[in-house]
Formats: C-alpha cells, sequence, structure tokens
C-alpha cells in the first residue's frame, strides 16, 4: 500500500491514470485504519473519474489499482487473487469492460481448460473455475464503483468437477507411516500424529501457536483460517503426549510446530512427506487425506454428522459428509446386520415358541 506517516499523522500517495492524488488521513490511527481509509478514497476517485462512460474502463488497470488492493483489505485469501489476476490481465489485456461478451469469456475458459501446466500436465477444471470466478468477482466490484453495467460471467456456464477424492489411511497403513517417519523425517511425526487425531487443516496446523493449546482443559483452540472461526478439538492421549513432548523442547517458542534449522515455524512439508510415504509403501496419499482420515474414523464409529461437523470446524452439516466415507469394515457389519436369522423357522423370534397342540373332536 502507498500509505505512510509523518510524524503523528497518517498520508496516502497514489497514481490512476498518471493522475497522482495525495492528502492526509487525520482520523487513522493505526496502519489498518490508514490503509483502509485509501482504499475508499481510490474506489471513490474511479466512481468520479470515470463514472460518466460506465463500461470504457481498461480491465487490467482496475484489476492492478482497484480490486487488488480492495482484496488486500478484505480478503483472508488475497494472496491466491494475487497470482490468478495475473492470468486474466494477461489474457484480457488491452480489454475494456464492455468488450469482455460472454463469448469472449468461454474462449479463455476454453483456452484455459486445454492449456499445459509448467509441470507437463493439462489444466485441472478446478484450477480453471477459480479464475472464473475471480473475474466474476472483479466485474462485480467494477458494477458497485459504476464501472461497468453488469457481469457477462453470470452467462458462462462452469466447469464440472470431480475432485471428491476417497482416499484415507487404512488400518494397517498408518503404522507403515509412523514407521518411516524417523531419522531425516522424524520431525513430521508430531505433525502426523496431531493432524490424524484433531483433522486440522495443514495451514491452521503449521499456524497453531502456543496461546491456542490449553493442556488444562486438554482442548486446541483451532484457528480456522477458511472460515475464520475459531473452534474447539479435544485432545486424545497421543496429541496431549506429543504437544507435551514439544512443550518441553521448545518452552519458549511462540509457534508449535517450528523448524528446527530455520527456528520458523512451518509453511511447507510436502516433499518430505511424499518420501516417508514412498518408503511406507503408500500410493496417491496426500496430506490432506490425513483429514480424511480423522473425518472416516469418526463416522465409521457411528459419530452422528452433527459432531462430526464441529470437530471439523465445518460451518454446515452437509460439510460433513464430504470427509467420512463408509470403510470396508463398516459395509461388512452393516450388511451382516441384514442377514436373515436361521436359529428357527420363522422370522420373527416371537413366533418360535412352541404352539400347544389343539384338541380335536371326533365323531364315533
Amino acid at each position: 500500500m502507498s500509505v505512510h506517516k509523518r510524524g503523528t499523522k497518517w498520508h496516502y500517495a497514489f497514481c490512476v491514470r498518471k493522475v497522482r492524488y495525495r492528502g492526509a488521513l487525520p482520523e487513522a490511527r493505526t496502519k489498518f485504519q490508514a490503509e483502509q481509509a485509501e482504499t475508499k478514497i481510490k474506489l471513490s476517485v474511479f466512481e468520479a473519474r470515470y463514472g460518466k462512460q460506465t463500461g470504457d474502463e481498461d480491465l487490467t488497470e482496475f484489476i492492478d489499482e482497484v480490486y487488488l488492493p480492495w482484496a488486500r483489505q478484505n480478503k483472508r485469501t488475497w494472496k491466491h487473487d494475487q497470482f490468478r489476476a495475473r492470468t486474466i490481465a494477461e489474457w484480457f489485456k488491452g480489454k475494456k469492460f464492455s468488450q469482455i461478451s460472454p463469448l469472449l469469456i468461454e474462449k479463455f475458459k476454453k483456452e484455459r481448460y486445454e492449456s499445459i501446466t509448467k509441470r507437463g500436465t493439462r489444466r485441472s477444471a478446478a484450477s480453471v473455475s477459480r479464475e472464473l470466478e475471480l473475474l466474476s468477482r472483479i466485474f462485480n466490484l467494477a458494477i458497485d464503483c459504476e464501472v461497468a453495467e453488469s457481469n457477462p460471467c453470470r452467462k458462462v456456464r462452469k466447469l464440472r468437477l470431480n475432485n471428491k477424492r476417497i482416499r484415507y489411511l487404512l488400518e494397517e497403513e498408518a503404522p507403515r507411516l509412523l514407521e518411516a517417519l524417523t531419522g531425516p523425517r522424524a520431525h513430521l511425526r508430531p505433525l502426523v500424529i496431531v493432524a490424524l487425531g484433531t483433522g486440522m487443516r495443514r495451514g491452521d496446523q503449521f499456524n497453531l501457536r502456543w496461546e491456542k493449546v490449553d493442556f488444562q482443559r486438554n482442548v486446541i483452540y483451532v484457528p480456522n483460517s477458511k472460515t475464520g472461526r475459531d473452534y474447539t478439538v479435544p485432545m486424545n492421549q497421543d496429541v496431549r503426549e506429543e504437544l507435551l513432548a514439544l512443550r518441553r523442547v521448545a518452552a519458549k517458542a511462540e509457534y508449535v510446530f517450528v523448524n528446527s534449522t530455520t527456528g520458523k515455524h512451518f509453511t511447507e512439508v510436502k516433499r518430505t512427506f511424499q518420501t516417508a510415504c514412498r518408503i511406507a509403501g503408500l500410493t496417491n496419499l496426500r496430506w490432506h487425506d490425513l483429514r480424511h482420515t480423522f473425518g472416516t474414523k469418526l463416522g465409521d464409529a457411528g459419530y452422528p454428522e452433527s459432531t462430526i461437523a464441529q470437530l471439523m470446524g465445518h460451518p454446515t452439516v452437509e460439510m460433513a459428509f464430504r470427509y467420512t466415507h463408509a470403510t470396508e469394515h463398516g459395509k461388512r457389519a452393516a450388511v451382516e446386520a441384514a442377514r436373515i436369522a436361521r436359529s428357527g423357522v420363522c422370522h420373527n423370534p416371537a413366533t418360535n415358541d412352541q404352539r400347544p397342540v389343539l384338541l380335536a373332536a371326533v365323531s364315533g
């Protein structure tokens, strides 16, 4: 952001179409308040500067000068918007809002879906859908600023997604994975045990601070990065022992899971985890599947979806169905329960009692 402090007051300075705007922000007391005020001023500049000719503004300039600053102040996932916006800005370079039609967006969708990634693989439908959603949000903000009249993305069909993975650790796979977490991979052991015992998301686990771990109440206050609402998860015995061991080693650390080499909290363990999976003989296993394992075990144990949703930090019960899958053991037990009883003649055991012999009158 372009806010700065002079003495005790915050000031702003930015350019829009080579026109420089600057001024003081006497009401701002913190940098965050100053950035919020600057964003509002920038939006008002666009409304006044370009409001007379709706749709005549350049999409790329609007992304750089309005949308991205707005996203930084209002969205927790603004970094994702930042790298996706570069793709959109490059593809629609030189296009005004009025020149972007549903047919042009369909062409964008088709080319992106058929393009090849840097890894040499075809781009996934989910990636293209995220880019289309971002383009739609940009148009919605442009409408609010009276820069665009309508959102052509509403007339473009989304790609059909098939991203529901059904992969979790089987009973015999979990011990093999833990056995591989030794030597240069020993630092993953507490991470994996906590993931299996709490179902925490990877980012929430990496960002977990000791102030969120309550050994007295035996719970973890999980910082939910996806919904912004923290939730609590009780610690089982395995999780409690691992966290107590970490606490004794790093008593003054701020974060729970700290890289001993850098002294900073972990941000990525993908390569090491893949190596451990290869040693353990586990295929097609991702870190997020540990969360699937947690939900699957809860569902297989017979716990209701409401309990699973609370323990996994889902805002709705419906989301819990995505992380609960019927295991082979659970399915076999279910079909065995449906068997017909074979010890008696009748299905209803109440009818199996011996009936008394009825006396019949016989005429002589």
